[in-house]
């Protein structure tokens, strides 16, 4: 239908082909141009900050909360994180159909649920998309003849950059390696110490003269106290003498009464004796007269009485005389008594003379009574004039002791007196000198006050200066104000304009005339610094900077590139001396790809068309698909742009495989109408009739082509998005050449063929006889031949199961980087001189044009974008900027280095390619021991690291050790820091105040310069363990303010731990990681590793799980071996839609695995792996090498119907289609030659593919016209045999 419709409707065909001509040609133009297609990359990041957090820390409280809260977001694949000090880090990784806007969105309304139960150490989450643009497209060195790095630096700084970031497409331009000046405001101690001596002797003059009044009054008390205590104690001594005269006399007294008494005592005693006597004697008085009364008137009556009478009365006064009287008259007593009572007979004689003698006796003793009673009378008479005597004493005494007693009262009173005067005097003084007390307290309170605010100290702080300075330095605009109908920008403030203005930046004014106000010089030393010391970049050792081109998303990176480029060039001419050299240019590496692929493009035109003028030795149908070659290019290219599709070295790739198919079609209709062309047709019938016969043919195979591309759609992950692509623009190319081939081949063939004779290929027709030959003997010996294919197809096995796998081949860049390592104790200057050394041996290398230098990780990052650069002293990176028309690759050009530098005491690391493909997998082994206990995962990850040793293969292995860092931990103790009011968050701030990294306070422009103003605290510059111990943190506690040393509340101890915690899918794990070796595959190395590791035996709760480049690689050839599968099933049903029959298929579908034959064999000859590029190579052969198939049988078929034998018509159809079947073959072949021969940069990432199919598509035009044959006859030997028989009949 549309052959016909493009035969008799020619003018409709050729406005069509204008058309496309020009949608073709403003996509072109409008497309973009880059490295690899569109990546969007379903990965999210969750940073959170934590300052002063341990990593199990930062886990417990921010990581995993939020791994918890965002495992319920849609479509997430798997969360992953890194828990470091201070930060926490959650991967996130979606499904590849993930909206990730919707997903960024989803993710912070889940974060909204736990920042609540944070506490405000705890940041805010930042969630980033990563995005492939982050990478820098360009990285350039700026050096300038006859600068130094300092001029170099300001002007790249104030004119370079700005110039190239104005450039459309640049999203910023970042500066490396240049000299950064600042300004360094140091507090100096020792001029704050001078200060403060100042401040203190001016308070201090001020305060003695109160303190010399003070002194004054005190002393004054003093004396008066004195005074008082030395009248007291005189006036005391003058008492005490009056109370001791008063206390002698009183004795005295006492002792005068004493004796008083005593003598009253003696007296009354004597004179009671005397009255006793004298009783005494008037007793005896009175009974001696009563006797001598008794004698007398016994004596008168002594004669009347008669003897018993008188004896009586004799003995009655015997009996009554005193014993006295008795001694005196006896023994005539005593011998009257006994005569009495013996009854002797008296005689009165002797009475009269014992009365006689009685009476004597009596009147005797009444004469010395009397004269006792006078003496007695006399003594009581004295005695009482004694006693007299002693009354006037007493009352004298008691005269004396009244005195004394009044004398007593008066001392008493003059003592109470004296006491209460001073006591009063003694409390006036007190009163005076608890007033004064008061006074010098407050004076002393006063002058610690005052001394504590003369100090200096904790008022001049890093802080405080900032301040100042920030809020000193500070111009903007406060609005307008109208004034007569004009409006005036109001503006307060004006920048500080030079470092001396700086320097007298009044800080505070003291109102002390003695010290008057304060300057920031008085506090600082303000100078200019660089860092000069810590960065360190030369390229051909010159001094250079380095500057970091990163575009927008929505630019093309050649297109960018190229802009730079071009403003480079401008600048040059601008600035004499000035020299911009890319070292890493991905716009270069895109258009010397682009150009190489599309130069392979031209080139496998050319040999298909000269393919073409050697089958057909006819100029005219040559021209008519030579014609079909361009256009259906072109509209694959409209195609590309209209879907979204960039030109990259993938969708390139997919057009150079086209270009080889996509005259296929072509040339099996042309070939067609030529065959009928010379049996008689005329031009349009033929041209009708030919495009028609073979129209559904054609239309099968490119549509077989076409729909093993079609499962890609159920592929995820990377491999999808990087070959989607090249499976469009194929599709597209074919599509393209079946619509060309169904309606501009048969108009051009009308019109052009109408004058035409058979041209004989004389060498053609003996190879197409001998093939019938060789044809009729494989369907004679079809076991032989079925033999042959099986065995070749047991040899491809096994030599693919000996091949090694990768991810992407690598592809030489015009570029390198070397990485130079030192050992731990080599200083700055020893990296220096050796990659000095290693530059000069370098620089003899053929092909290597420019070298550079660089330090301070200037060249470091970008996992797309090599190595390079070192981050610490012992390291340093070397970019090699090659010559693009190099004769030699990098990998012979990194071999010549590692034998030039092998002698150096250094280890160096080189990297081919600073494009390495193999980043978006991961680099070498990756070992993930998952599992809860650190020390067990670092026990199981040294023990995988001694397993990777063993490993033939390995290079340098890491296993976490290199991450656990020496920490000194300020461990507080909580009770005692609340007993001091202070918590461990202001233990923190204080310390982080102190050894924090030092900040920008403001920015200073002087002469359009602008200079970041540090301050930095001299004091804490270099704080030592000790130091720490002794900072001091005000605290407050019930109101009042102390100063706590950090020593009291805490303890600062060394330790190890680890500096990040890793987890995957909520479980804690280490990575072992170990890199491959030159000449060694990662597939094989990896089999030999896992087939180790089998042996090893795990603890409980823990597991190992393969990660890094091979896993990526095994994953990526899983999902191609199911687009495969997908693929053969779709090729199949397409084919019983062709043929309607569900055998025929079969025996086409059998050439697939058998083709899989020349590829295997194809990839083991030229010593290639089986990579993701070799992979879609035999997914493109799968749709590609049945389209002979396809022809060959359909034509069977057809000549079957005619009558012919099934062997008859297997041989003739051979002859018939060996002309087209070779024609393609060879066209597409040679359209790949040029990819399998590497030929160009770039051709290497795609020369897997193109072998593949050479050797696929070769051996497969073999199967085609004879196992094809031989199959077609084994499988319908039943319905020959039938034949037979209806024939024998």
């Amino acid at each position: 239908m549309l052959s016909r419709l493009s035969v008799k409707r020619p003018y409709t065909v050729v406005v069509a082909v204008i058309m496309i001509l020009i949608l073709g040609g403003i996509s072109f133009v409008n497309l973009q141009t880059d490295l690899l297609p569109n990546i969007d990359l379903p990965y999210a990041l969750i940073v959170t900050t934590y300052p002063g957090a341990s990593p199990e820390e930062v886990e417990m409280v921010v990581t995993k909360p939020i791994e918890q809260v965002v495992a319920t977001v849609s479509n997430i694949k798997n969360v992953s994180s890194v828990s470091r000090e201070n930060s926490s880090m959650v991967i996130l990784e979606f499904n590849n159909d993930v909206n990730m806007d919707s997903a960024t969105i989803e993710i912070n309304g889940m974060l909204d649920l736990i920042k609540p139960s944070w506490s405000d150490a705890v940041g805010t989450p930042m969630v980033m998309r990563l995005n492939p643009d982050m990478l820098p497209i360009m990285v350039a060195s700026v050096d300038v003849e006859g600068m130094d790095i300092i001029e170099i630096s300001q002007m790249v700084r104030q004119d370079i950059i700005p110039e190239l970031e104005s450039i459309s497409g640049v999203a910023s331009v970042s500066g490396e390696g240049l000299l950064e000046e600042k300004i360094e405001v140091l507090i100096d101690e020792a001029k704050i110490e001078s200060l403060n001596k100042r401040i203190l002797d001016a308070v201090d003059s001020e305060l003695s003269e109160a303190e010399d009044k003070l002194a004054d009054a005190k002393k004054e008390i003093e004396d008066g106290k004195a005074k008082l205590e030395s009248e007291k104690k005189k006036q005391e001594a003058r008492l005490s003498q009056g109370e001791k005269a008063l206390s002698e006399a009183k004795k005295q007294i006492a002792q005068g009464e004493a004796q008083l008494a005593s003598g009253e005592l003696e007296l009354e005693k004597v004179r009671e004796e005397l009255k006793g006597k004298l009783n005494e004697l008037n007793d005896k008085e009175r009974e001696l007269r009563t006797l001598l009364g008794i004698l007398e008137g016994l004596e008168k009556n002594l004669p009347q009485m008669k003897e018993g009478e008188l004896k009586e009365a004799l003995l009655a006064l015997a009996k009554e005389l005193p014993e006295d009287i008795k001694e005196r008259i006896e023994p005539g007593v005593s011998e009257l008594e006994r005569r009495l009572l013996e009854g002797g007979k008296l005689r009165r004689q002797e009475i009269e003379q014992i009365i006689d003698g009685l009476k004597k006796e009596i009147n005797d003793g009444l004469q010395l009574i009397i004269g006792g009673k006078a003496e007695i009378e006399a003594g009581l008479e004295e005695i009482s004039a004694k006693k007299q005597e002693l009354v006037d004493q007493k009352m004298l005494l008691a005269s004396k002791k009244d005195e004394l007693t009044s004398k007593e009262q008066e001392i008493t009173a003059g003592k109470l007196l004296m006491t209460m005067e001073m006591d009063k005097a003694k409390a006036k003084l007190e009163d005076g000198e608890a007033t004064l007390n008061e006074k010098m307290e407050e004076f002393e309170s006063a002058k610690e006050e005052a001394f504590k605010k003369a100090s200096l100290d904790g008022v001049i702080t890093r802080d405080m200066i900032s301040g100042i300075l920030a809020a000193q330095n500070f111009s903007m605009p406060a609005g307008s104000i109208n004034v007569d109908g004009n409006d005036y920008l109001v503006k307060v403030g004006d920048k500080i304009q030079d470092v001396e203005e700086l320097e007298n930046l009044l800080l505070f004014d003291t109102e002390e005339e003695a010290i008057g106000k304060i300057y920031l010089k008085d506090t600082a030393n303000v100078s200019k610094v660089d860092n000069s010391e810590e960065t360190y970049a030369k390229v051909n050792g010159n001094d250079a900077v380095i500057l970091t081109f990163q575009k927008q998303s929505n630019f093309s990176t050649a297109e960018v590139a190229g802009s730079i480029r071009k403003k480079a060039a401008e600048l040059s001419k601008k600035y004499p001396g000035l020299s911009i050299t890319p070292l890493m240019d991905q716009g270069i590496y895109i258009d010397i790809v682009v150009d190489s692929v599309l130069d392979n493009v031209i080139y496998g035109g050319l040999l298909a068309i000269l393919v073409l003028i050697l089958f057909l030795k006819d100029i005219k149908p040559t021209i008519v698909i030579a014609v079909s070659i361009p256009i259906s290019l072109i509209f694959a290219i409209a195609m590309m742009y209209f879907t979204g599709v960039t030109i990259n070295i993938i969708s390139l790739g997919g057009l150079a495989l086209g270009v080889g198919m996509l005259v296929d079609n072509s040339i099996v209709v042309i070939e067609n109408i030529v065959r009928l062309r010379n049996e008689g047709m005329s031009a349009k019938d033929a041209s009708i009739e030919g495009a028609r016969e073979i129209a559904g043919a054609i239309t099968s195979s490119t549509l077989t082509t076409v729909c093993v591309f079609l499962p890609i759609v159920f592929v995820k992950g990377i491999s999808r998005q990087i070959f989607v692509d090249m499976g469009l623009t194929i599709a597209y190319s074919l599509l393209a050449s079946l619509i060309v081939a169904l309606t501009l081949v048969p108009a051009m063939a009308s019109n052009m063929l109408k004058k035409t004779s058979e041209k004989r290929n004389r060498l053609f027709d003996r190879f197409t006889e001998l093939y019938s030959k060789m044809l009729k003997w494989a369907l004679g010996h079809r076991a032989v031949v079925m033999l042959f294919v099986m065995a070749l197809l047991g040899l491809s096995v096994y030599l693919g199961l000996s091949l090694g796998t990768a991810f992407i081949p690598d592809m030489d860049a015009p570029q390198m980087s070397v990485t130079i390592e030192m050992s731990k104790e080599a200083t700055r200057e020893d990296t220096i001189a050796m990659s000095d050394k290693v530059m000069d041996r370098i620089m003899g290398i053929e092909g290597v044009e420019t070298v550079g230098a660089f330090q301070s990780g200037i060249m470091g990052g970008g996992s797309l974008m090599g190595g390079g650069g070192g981050s610490d002293t012992g390291s340093m990176g070397l970019y090699l900027l090659l010559d693009e028309s190099k004769e030699i690759n990098n990998k012979e050009i990194e071999r010549q280095i590692r034998d030039l530098t092998e002698d150096l005491d250094c280890q160096i690391h080189i990297s081919s390619s600073n494009v390495d493909m193999s980043a978006f997998g991961g680099s070498g082994i990756e070992v993930m021991i998952k599992g809860r206990d650190i020390d067990i995962l670092q026990e199981i990850s040294a023990d995988i690291a001694g397993i990777l040793e063993d490993t033939e293969g390995v290079g340098e292995i890491s296993y976490g050790a290199e991450e656990t860092l020496t920490e000194m931990r300020i461990l507080v103790d909580k009770d005692k820091a609340m007993e001091k009011g202070l918590t461990v968050a202001q233990v923190f701030t204080k310390v982080n105040s102190l050894i924090s990294k030092d900040r920008s306070a403001t920015t200073l422009t002087v002469e359009n310069k602008d200079f970041p103003v540090i301050v930095i605290d001299g004091a804490t510059q270099s704080i030592t363990k000790k130091g720490l111990m002794d900072l001091t943190i005000t605290a407050s506690k019930d109101g009042e303010e102390t100063e706590v040393a950090i020593g009291d509340i805490a303890q600062v101890v060394e330790g190890k731990g680890l500096s990040s915690i890793r987890r995957d899918s909520q479980e804690r794990y280490l990575s072992v990681r170990a890199g491959i070796e030159a000449d060694y595959n990662i597939g094989l190395v990896s089999r030999d590793f896992e087939n180790k590791l089998r042996g090893y035996s795990l603890p409980d709760g823990y597991k190992i799980e393969m990660a890094g480049e091979n896993e990526t690689i095994n994953t990526s050839l899983r999902d191609l071996a199911y687009m495969l599968s997908l693929a053969i099933v779709f090729i199949y049903l397409i084919m019983v839609a062709q043929f309607q029959s569900l055998l025929s298929p079969f025996i086409v579908m059998f050439t697939i695995p058998l083709a899989f034959t020349g590829g295997l064999i194809a990839l083991a000859i030229a010593g290639y792996e089986i990579s993701l590029v070799s992979m879609l190579g035999f997914l493109v052969l799968s749709g590609v090498v049945v389209n002979n198939g396809i022809v060959f049988v359909d034509y069977t078929n057809q000549l079957r119907e005619t009558g012919l034998d099934i062997r008859q018509a297997l041989v003739a159809a051979g002859r018939t289609r060996i002309k087209p079947i070779l024609m393609t073959a060879i066209t597409t072949i040679l359209g790949l030659s040029t990819l399998s021969l590497g030929v160009g940069m770039g051709a290497e990432m795609l020369q897997p593919l193109a072998v593949v199919s050479i050797g696929g598509l070769t051996y497969a035009t073999i199967l085609t016209l004879f196992v094809v044959p031989v199959m077609y006859d084994v499988l319908h030997r039943g319905s020959r045999e039938k034949a037979t028989i209806k024939g024998a009949e």
